[in-house]
């Protein structure tokens, strides 16, 4: 794996205290660099989003703003170098003239062969989580064969990991994304976690009043549905916690949680986050792909969303 971090600044506050978070984070492994990047945009009109929004940079010349940007990714490193990250693995790179900032962020990891991207997110009202110019979720969505990470300020600092799993296939790419990027950091507590679906339309009663023995027969059926899909989940669940103890991780820091759907998979994981407060949530994001673009009904749209005080990691499963 690539162990490279691009991680895209703006020099607000919120990006500073971002770039902060993610060097207490990943300053321990030795084998990690972090690309910092930072792009002047040149809209007069900027995307409502949270990269590059620098009110003067659009009337600037081509020095001028690069004497911007140098500046900004001066901060962002000081800021970085505080936090305890070395500086010898710390690199700069400034984009000048950009017109769309999640475009010109996923050019560079392209260029650069870097498969993470990290950003922070401005703080804004429920209304503009919403909006589809918001740069995070551009990123998010655009950015095929990468994990895309969100951090959403102030992080808990719990130490503790949740990481969604739902089919197997997927539960491969996050299970190794984390074994190899995550597990290597000291002291984290890792919970597997999978809601079950709702019960299949074959279980439904369909209007028709069961009587007793019919009753009966139904709760079977559904049980041994639940019982099936239970060991199915708890074989690559076993697999998943093998990976990061072959890493170093402690057993005891390792658990895993199946449950019941509850409000709805995305609102019981967006519960299950806010109830543990969790530092780091990792999920797949295949779901943006087999759906319209930011259609309300995306587990992977509707946490990136309403997440709040965590790091979100998106993993491509296809990566």
């Amino acid at each position: 794996m690539n162990k490279r971090v691009l991680l895209a600044v703006d020099g607000s506050e919120k990006s500073l205290e971002a770039t902060s978070i993610l060097g207490q984070l990943l300053k321990d492994q030795s084998e990690l660099d972090i690309l910092l990047f930072h792009c002047v945009h040149q809209l007069e009109m900027f995307y409502p989003g949270e990269i590059a929004e620098i009110d003067i940079s659009q009337q600037l010349s081509l020095d001028a703003q690069r004497k911007v940007g140098d500046a900004i990714l001066a901060s962002s490193r000081k800021v970085l170098a505080e936090s305890g990250f070395p500086e010898d693995r710390i690199h700069l790179e400034l984009g000048l003239g950009s017109t769309d900032p999640a475009h010109d962020i996923l050019a560079e990891a392209e260029a650069e062969r870097i498969r993470t991207v990290a950003l922070g997110r401005r703080g804004r009202s429920p209304l503009g989580n919403f909006l589809l110019g918001s740069v995070s979720s551009k990123v998010a969505q655009y950015a095929r064969y990468r994990t895309v990470w969100i951090v959403d300020t102030p992080v808990h600092k719990t130490r503790k990991v949740l990481v969604a799993l739902e089919g197997a296939p997927d539960s491969r790419a996050l299970t190794y994304y984390t074994a190899e990027f995550l597990a290597p950091i000291p002291q984290m507590h890792y919970t597997f976690f999978h809601i079950m679906p709702p019960i299949p339309p074959t279980f439904w009663d369909n209007g028709h009043i069961l009587g007793p023995e019919e009753q009966k027969d139904r709760h079977s059926h559904i049980e041994k549905w639940r019982s099936e899909w239970t060991q199915k989940v708890e074989k690559f669940m076993d697999e998943a916690c093998h990976s990061v103890v072959e890493q170093g991780v402690p057993l005891h820091s390792v658990e895993k949680q199946i449950v019941k759907t509850k409000e709805g998979i995305g609102r019981d994981l967006l519960n299950e986050i806010a109830r543990g407060e969790y530092q780091v949530v990792v999920m797949g994001k295949k779901s943006f792909y087999e759906r319209k673009p930011f259609l309300m009904g995306s587990h992977a749209n509707k946490v990136l969303q309403n997440i709040q005080k965590a790091i979100l990691c998106l993993v491509d499963a296809t990566q």
